[in-house]
């Protein structure tokens, strides 16, 4: 008798998973959401001490998103990753704005935190301010749309 107990359990495992089966055209019932995307806008010379203004454009579906539930930018230096100071951005009739400032020169990260619709993104920035030391002129990454590089041959 104990030698049918494991095949009886294995087909009745199949039969009872083979019921659960999904419906192949199930996406198809439910409206898909576009993922929420951020233009992130920020002054071209940051100069230490001075007030400068953070922007940020979100959109889904390629429509202005004016009811996010929390848009925040987290600055930190990049040598001081535990001092984060938090800027809570306020939407201004087409982008939500946030004012930071910088206390000295060297690398920062911005990370844009995004909360909206039901979806979270954190887009994370390197910024240099004002004037940087040779080490850290050499360790600053690219911006992502600086990394394609092309080469022209002759």
């Amino acid at each position: 008798m104990n030698k049918w107990k494991i095949p009886g359990l294995v087909i009745l495992s199949a039969l009872v998973l083979s019921a659960c089966s999904v419906n192949s055209n199930a996406d198809q019932l439910y409206k898909q959401q576009k993922p929420l995307s951020a233009h992130v806008m920020l002054p071209e010379n940051i100069e230490p001490q001075i007030t400068q203004v953070l922007e940020v454009h979100v959109m889904q579906e390629n429509k202005t998103v004016d009811d996010a539930k929390i848009v925040q930018f987290n600055v930190w230096k990049k040598d001081a990753p535990g001092k984060v100071e938090t800027a809570k951005a306020h939407y201004d009739g087409s982008m939500y704005k946030a004012k930071a400032s910088f206390k000295e020169d060297g690398i920062y990260y911005i990370k844009t935190e995004i909360n909206a619709r039901g979806e979270h993104i954190l887009p994370t920035q390197q910024v240099a301010v004002g004037k940087l030391s040779k080490e850290e002129l050499h360790s600053l990454q690219p911006a992502e749309n600086e990394t394609h590089h092309h080469h022209s041959h002759h």
